[in-house]
This record gives structure tokens, C-alpha cells and sequence, in this order.
């Protein structure tokens, strides 16, 4: 029997439902599920997805075998490009670091002016947002900001926080995956994130001060890891 032109395969199928289930899929890569038991488990969904009122769930069965593999080699390969990056990055911390939020008209009438106050810190981030901007920067500067935009119009301010930059090779900005490695470590040392920012080859974490110091360890210890 030919194939429907456009139709959809068991495998396909599979891996459509698959990506709807991250939890799933990390089973998948470990290789530490039930086949029978998922191909049964998601033999309703696969039926929906081709149009079939019936189908054998050994096939379904045989393609998240299939998938599991693909799953593995592919986590194999990221994972080995993503510790290739992070072996040969260095890190920075720097301390004493705040974040406003502020309405973006307030940003956009006065844009000159801020640019000119944040030559005078040592660490000066902008990122616009749909209806604000974040600044991220050097707290001995929190006065004159604050003057300039008007406390009428900060809309979030956060202190006592500090930056950990990631500086890697250039090849980071073609790796996926990079920046879910690190926050995943961060994640399972119970550690929050109160912004990230890519800056080509720079990672900026922003953490609470209190919780900087042992996150910095984290990573350092990876790196260290790595290079041995």
C-alpha cells in the first residue's frame, strides 16, 4: 500500500508527541522508561496525529526505541560541545550591582543623559522590554539614575545583587543549550536567577549577593572539572 502524499509516519508521529512531553523525552534519553508501556500510554495521541482509527503498538513501541537512540546520541554530542565551551570560558564576578525596572518612555526621553551617567560605571546593562527597560549597574551610580528617570517611574527596583560573567569562545552563540546547562546547576543547588543577559560571547548571570559566591563555586568547580 503507497503512502499518502503528505501523510504522517508512526515515527513521526512518535516524536510529534514526544516533544509535547519534556519529561518524557528525558526518560527517553536516559533510557530508563517502559516502552510497552509509554507506546500504549500514547497510542491515542499518536492515532490523532496520523488519522488512523488503529495501528499495532509494537510499531509505536519500536519507534520510541528508535527515538530513545537518536535522543542519546544527540544529548551525547550537545553535551560534549557544551563542556567544550564551558571548559575554555572564564569567569568574573562583580558585586554591589542593582536592577531597575523603569517605564520605557521615562528610558527614551532621557536616553542621552543615562548613557552619560553609565560611562561612570564599572558595569552598565540596557535591555528593553515591551513596555519597560531593565538597567542592571554599578550601585554607586543608583542616585544619579533614579534623579534622571524619576521615581515616578521605576516600576521595579532590586538591590543587594551581584553579576557572574560567563566569557567563552565564540562558538557559544552557536551551541545550544549552553545557557540551560548552567541555570540547571543553579536550579538544583536550590539557587534563583533574577535576570540573565547574552552578550555575544558574555553570559550575565544576576543573582542575590548572598546566594553569588557559592553559585560562582558551582561553576568554577565545573570548569575546574573539565580542564582536568
Amino acid at each position: 500500500m503507497k503512502k499518502k502524499k503528505n501523510s504522517i509516519s508512526i515515527a513521526e508521529a512518535v516524536r510529534i508527541v514526544i516533544n509535547h512531553h519534556p519529561y518524557i523525552m528525558d526518560s527517553l534519553r536516559m533510557d530508563i522508561i517502559n516502552y510497552s508501556a509509554l507506546a500504549s500510554k500514547i497510542e491515542d495521541e499518536v492515532l490523532k496525529i496520523i488519522k488512523r482509527k488503529k495501528i499495532r503498538v509494537e510499531a509505536i513501541k519500536i519507534a520510541l526505541i528508535r527515538l530513545s537512540e537518536t535522543l542519546r546520541n544527540e544529548e551525547k554530542i550537545m553535551e560534549e560541545n557544551i563542556r567544550g565551551i564551558l571548559k575554555n570560558s572564564v569567569l568574573e564576578l562583580k558585586g554591589d550591582i542593582v536592577v531597575l525596572t523603569v517605564k520605557q518612555e521615562a528610558i527614551l526621553y532621557r536616553l542621552n543623559e543615562i548613557m552619560k551617567i553609565a560611562s561612570n560605571s564599572r558595569f552598565f546593562q540596557l535591555t528593553q522590554g515591551t513596555r519597560t527597560f531593565t538597567l542592571i549597574f554599578d550601585k554607586r551610580i543608583l542616585t544619579d539614575i533614579k534623579e534622571t528617570v524619576g521615581l515616578e517611574n521605576i516600576e521595579i527596583f532590586i538591590d543587594n545583587q551581584s553579576a557572574i560573567i560567563i566569557i567563552s569562545p565564540k562558538e557559544v552563540i552557536k551551541v545550544p543549550g549552553f545557557v540551560s546547562y548552567v541555570t540547571t546547576q543553579f536550579a538544583r543547588n536550590g539557587i534563583n536567577i533574577t535576570q540573565i543577559i547574552s552578550c555575544h560571547e558574555d553570559t550575565i548571570l544576576i543573582l542575590n549577593r548572598e546566594e553569588a559566591a557559592r553559585a560562582y563555586g558551582i561553576l568554577e568547580e565545573s570548569i575546574i572539572n573539565l580542564r582536568r
